[in-house]
């Protein structure tokens, strides 16, 4: 019998060092002139927005990432260690490679400034193998346009789920990559300027009815509306709960989270979708993405409130 662990997800992606500055008022400085934050948060980002409160809500999680020998590298891998995450499959590289992003949090938006220390020297890439998933015998696999196509079909092989999520890039929302993936999974999770953007249309309601002509499972992200998603031709309309937000950096990350964790306990897609609405609404009572200490028992109560029985 292998002594390997078992995760319950398996994730590929190289973490950033996100720094947030939170101000009171939309007015940012002009050049030549500083202003003062009113609040600071340091805290793990990239695929770790996701794999910490998945982590805080008991979902073992394997983390296939490149850290370096930079004190952000170091920082990472310590906080990784403070919340329980296993380290196992973090390839470390002996040189500096940080990736830090300042994001200015403001009342009624963000704007982030990120710089990229990977990009120096060429990294091999990251990859999650069919290997990993006889090894590590994950019941959940997050994916991407880079995402190796026997994976992807071993994965569906074996009873896998495959949760995709995307960014605002424009290559990547128009590349033939990301529309040859979308049949293979079996959640997408984009927010809406993403899913306007791919879809071409005008409306949450009209590139609902566009991605799931594709996909099984497809959960728009519409921040403080909620969100809009639909499972085998049946639609949910999932108010967003209300919550005192200070910081939103991170929310459609948290929502992920929370949609898998729905998932992977045996909830129903309607109550998933409610938990994923929770664990993104909470997430933006703190400053920074990932630091929200949402545990189970907290997120299970607050549905029970709100939504009565769990199913």
């Amino acid at each position: 019998m292998t002594s390997d662990p078992t995760y319950d997800i398996l994730m590929a992606g190289t973490p950033s060092v996100d720094l947030t500055f939170a101000l009171s008022t939309d007015a940012l400085p002009h050049l030549g002139q500083e202003c003062f934050a009113d609040a600071f948060a340091m805290n793990p980002g990239a695929p770790l927005t996701t794999a910490f409160p998945l982590t805080r809500l008991g979902i073992r999680v394997g983390l296939r990432a490149h850290l370096g020998n930079d004190p952000m590298s170091r920082f990472v891998a310590d906080r990784m260690r403070e919340i329980g995450m296993c380290l196992d499959l973090i390839e470390w590289i002996d040189r500096p490679m940080p990736i830090i992003s300042a994001g200015i949090s403001l009342p009624h938006d963000r704007l982030f400034i990120t710089y990229d220390g990977t990009d120096a020297v060429p990294l091999p890439p990251l990859h999650i193998t069919v290997a990993d998933l006889d090894r590590y015998r994950p019941r959940a696999l997050t994916v991407g346009i880079g995402t190796r196509q026997d994976v992807i079909l071993a994965a569906r092989r074996r009873g896998i789920l495959l949760f995709l999520d995307t960014y605002w890039d424009l290559k990547m929302l128009h590349s033939s990559a990301l529309q040859e993936l979308l049949p293979l999974v079996d959640v997408f999770s984009p927010n809406l300027p993403e899913a306007l953007e791919m879809t071409g249309t005008g409306s949450a309601a009209e590139a609902l009815d566009v991605l799931s002509g594709t996909v099984r499972r497809v959960a728009i992200k519409m921040g403080g509306e909620g969100c809009l998603a639909s499972c085998d031709g049946n639609r949910f309309v999932v108010p967003a709960v209300p919550v005192c937000a200070v910081d939103t950096t991170g929310a459609g990350d948290n929502f992920d989270a929370g949609l898998i964790y729905g998932l992977l306990t045996g909830r129903s897609f309607e109550m998933s979708l409610h938990l994923a609405n929770i664990a993104g609404g909470l997430s933006t009572t703190v400053h920074g993405g990932s630091n929200a200490a949402i545990s189970p028992g907290m997120l299970e109560e607050y549905a029970a409130t709100v939504y009565g029985d769990i199913a």
